[in-house]
């Protein structure tokens, strides 16, 4: 297998100039640049530069993956929007890294696993991801925490936890996952069961109405009223996110946002629960396929004269399809007696099929094989 190594950069905030373009562009001989994207592709070597520079420099996403099973996103937010101290709550495991470098703080969430080294195509990711930016400026945390769960799984299964950590706080919403968030779980391979698990603990996502900040707009003094017309003027990112947040401050206590009040859970207890939820989805899973063959035993009740008449027809074209067909009905027309609680009957009809074609080895011998 070729080697495939493939990297985006995504301008979300604003868009790089003609200098700017030029200078990525000259990283790289399979660099393809425009105004808002930079992406490279390599089939030997590596990525000349530095991916945290170039984020710092020009770029407010990132992503980097490989055919060897390596995968990467990163983002870059301005500092004002990110509370760090919730956020460095899920960088207790190794595939999630914080840093803050002057005005802006980088999330960067990695994962190297060889089994999902396959054939892979990189082109296409970034862009069903690009909302998880604006979540997370929006204080919505549910990539950090899937991010994390996905380490977690990593660690249980090839290694013991360290001290049975504790889980960092569950965000609300990880029962009804955004688009972009469920492209990330599909990009790290994350299994369904541990968001099931984790989504038990997770409250229902109550959207802010606008009307209620609204109430607090006469609370802010008018130079900084003032100062946010200016800034709006001028085109400024986020500026509505940012106007959001003062007037989130000026909001009694009683209407803060609330972190979440759920119980923290150890890894051992979130493995057992995920234990648990496999067995009992397992469990639905056969009686689901129990009733679906009940209703298929039904419907071959209301028909069964006509079945023994159809396996008689296919045994006499003596040809092996129509023996296989035979056998099928056979089956099926044994599990209907069975159900009935009446196998003998079955047994009796199946006993003359045999005496009249005796000699018939190849029937005789699928017969014996599917052990009717």
């Amino acid at each position: 297998m070729s080697e495939y190594q493939y990297y985006e950069f995504r301008c979300v905030d604003r868009s790089l100039s003609a200098k700017e373009q030029k200078e990525i562009a000259e990283l790289s001989s399979r660099a393809e640049v425009n105004s808002s994207t930079a992406s490279f592709v390599y089939s030997y070597s590596d990525f000349p530069g530095d991916t945290e520079e170039l984020m710092l420099e020009y770029f407010d996403m990132m992503l980097y993956m490989a055919n060897w099973g390596s995968r990467e996103v990163m983002f870059r937010l301005p500092r004002e929007f990110v509370d760090t101290e919730q956020t460095e709550q899920y960088c207790a495991v190794e595939e999630i890294e914080q840093s803050i470098v002057e005005d802006f703080v980088l999330i960067k969430i990695s994962f190297h696993e060889e089994d999902q080294g396959s054939w892979i195509d990189g082109e296409g990711w970034l862009e069903r991801m690009l909302d998880i930016r604006q979540e997370l400026l929006q204080g919505d945390l549910r990539v950090l925490y899937l991010a994390w769960l996905k380490a977690t799984g990593e660690i249980v299964e090839y290694e013991s936890p360290e001290d049975d950590m504790l889980e960092p706080p569950v965000p609300a919403g990880l029962g009804e996952l955004s688009p972009a968030l469920e492209a990330f779980v599909e990009f790290v391979d994350l299994d369904m069961e541990w968001i099931e698990v984790a989504a038990k603990n997770s409250e229902k996502q109550k959207k802010e109405e606008p009307q209620r900040l609204e109430r607090w707009i006469d609370q802010m003094p008018e130079a900084e009223q003032r100062d946010f017309l200016l800034r709006l003027s001028r085109g400024e990112a986020h500026l509505s996110a940012a106007f959001n947040k003062r007037l989130r401050a000026y909001a009694p206590q009683s209407e803060q946002p609330k972190q979440p009040t759920q119980k923290r859970r150890t890894v051992s207890e979130i493995v057992k629960a995920a234990e648990i939820w496999r067995e009992e989805k397992q469990e639905r899973e056969r009686q689901e396929k129990r009733q679906a063959r009940i209703r298929e035993l039904d419907a071959l009740a209301a028909k069964e004269k006509k079945a023994w008449e159809e396996v008689d027809a296919w045994i006499e074209e003596k040809k092996s399809a129509s023996y296989d067909k035979a056998v099928a009905l056979l089956l099926d027309l044994r599990d209907l007696a069975a159900h009935r609680g009446d196998p003998k009957s079955f047994q009796d009809r199946l006993a003359v099929i045999l005496q009249t074609y005796p000699t018939r080895s190849a029937l005789l011998r699928r017969i014996h094989a599917a052990k009717l």
